[in-house]
């Protein structure tokens, strides 16, 4: 019998749990990114904005990659059958 981990279900929640991450991510760091150039604020903010900015762009591929990993890392076994 499988295990939970290796179920299809609880595999497709995981990727698209990190793959709604990525997308989250990837879009609030444009957003920082872009309100870091906005230039209503003071220079501190916008180059705190900028570098949370960065730090989600750069994470949210790392999310996605970790997500196409781990589906493809966690098919279940040949010898594993549900009867």
């Amino acid at each position: 019998m499988a295990s939970v981990s290796r179920s299809r279900v609880f595999r497709g929640f995981i990727v698209l749990v990190l793959s709604g991450a990525a997308l989250l991510g990837g879009y609030s760091g444009l957003s920082l990114i872009a309100e870091a150039f906005d230039r209503h604020g003071s220079v501190g903010g916008n180059a705190i904005f900028f570098a949370v900015g960065l730090v989600l762009l750069g994470l949210s591929p790392v999310a996605l990659i970790v997500g196409v990993v781990y589906w493809t890392s966690s098919s279940p076994n040949p010898g594993d059958k549900n009867t």
